[in-house]
C-alpha cells in the first residue's frame, strides 16, 4: 500500500511537472518534487508536508535494506494521494 500510494504522488507530481514544460530529474524523493514546483511557482496543496511520509516506501524499501518503519495508516495514505490528485487534476486538467 505504501509503495503504490507513494507511486501515486511521484506520478501526479510529475504530471504536474510536465504539464508546466518543467524539466524534473528521475528521482523517487517527493520532497524534491515538490521543492522543484514551488521554486517554480506552481502553487503547492495543503498537504504537500505530509508526502514526505510516503518516499521511504519507493525509495528505502525498494533500494537498501529493509528497515524497521511504522504501519501505514491506510485511510490516511488513500486520502492523501485523493487530495494530490484532486489537486494535480485542477493544474493539468
Amino acid at each position: 500500500m505504501g509503495f503504490l500510494a507513494q507511486q501515486s504522488v511521484e506520478k501526479l507530481l510529475k504530471a504536474v511537472l510536465a504539464s508546466r514544460g518543467i524539466r524534473f530529474e528521475r528521482t523517487h524523493d517527493l520532497t524534491r518534487l515538490a521543492q522543484q514546483l514551488g521554486t517554480a511557482g506552481v502553487e503547492l496543496p495543503a498537504d504537500v508536508e505530509r508526502i514526505a511520509e510516503l518516499t521511504p516506501w519507493a525509495v528505502e524499501l525498494r533500494y537498501d535494506a529493509p528497515l524497521e518503519w511504522e504501519a501505514l495508516d491506510h485511510a490516511a495514505a488513500v486520502a492523501l494521494v485523493e487530495a494530490i490528485a484532486r489537486w494535480a487534476d485542477d493544474i493539468v486538467g
